[in-house]
């Protein structure tokens, strides 16, 4: 079975940190509204969904992973166990992009977990529970000018992928490329016949234009010399 297109993105949180699911919501709505990228988290899950199923399908599409970092989210087993290694992995082997954001005090828990080696969207000394509002703002702001990139970036290459195949030169039929070249080879056959015959019937021309002077000079009697008035005198 061939993998899903990683076209979306995901967001991993605790239950305990959705007000800052909500916030980043607010500031990823133009790019679902404008740029037709889906932006799933667990809320979105319908009543009676096989919701363990869903998940994994969706960070299977993944094209870039949020994590809500917080003592919570480190905490939860089922992010450990269930979501953690599957985007790793996606990161590691299908280039998925992986954010981290520090939403709650963590900073030694982080450097114990599997997330450590990433850079993170703010420093883990510095969570947005610390900041004042308008540094939250700037923190999810900056996470939007990300996924941007990131999505406009895919965009721009698969246009430049289009172009460049509706540029190629159409491939031509081998049928239709032989009979074309044997058309070719015809025409260049019977022009060449043509010269040739040209500069025969201009040969022939000059010759027969040869022998016509040449018999004129043979057919044409010499006038006797004129004798001398001498001569003449002699003979009476």
């Amino acid at each position: 079975m061939p993998a899903a297109a990683r076209t979306s993105v995901f967001i991993s949180y605790s239950h305990a940190d959705s007000q800052w699911l909500d916030l980043l919501d607010t500031h990823l709505k133009p790019l679902t509204r404008d740029h037709n990228v889906e932006v799933w988290s667990d809320q979105k899950i319908r009543k009676g969904e096989r919701w363990r199923e869903r998940i994994h399908t969706q960070m299977a599409k993944a094209r870039v992973a949020i994590f809500l970092v917080s003592a919570s989210f480190l905490g939860s087993d089922f992010i450990h166990a269930e979501e953690l290694p599957p985007l790793l992995r996606a990161a590691k082997r299908a280039g998925a992009t992986l954010l981290t954001i520090i939403v709650r005090p963590c900073a030694g828990s982080f450097q114990d977990s599997p997330l450590s080696h990433l850079q993170t969207m703010n420093s883990p000394q510095n969570p947005l529970s610390g900041m004042s509002v308008t540094g939250q703002e700037q923190v999810m702001a900056s996470v939007y000018d990300e996924l941007r990139a990131i999505f406009r970036g895919s965009a721009a290459t698969t246009a430049r992928k289009s172009t460049k195949i509706s540029a190629a030169a159409p491939k031509i039929p081998k049928r239709i490329a032989v009979a074309t070249a044997e058309k070719t080879t015809a025409e260049e056959a019977a022009a060449k016949a043509k010269v040739i015959a040209r500069r025969k019937a201009i040969a022939k021309k000059a010759a027969d234009a040869k022998k016509t002077a040449t018999e004129k000079d043979v057919g044409t009697p010499k006038r006797p010399a004129t004798k001398s008035a001498t001569t003449r005198a002699k003979k009476k």
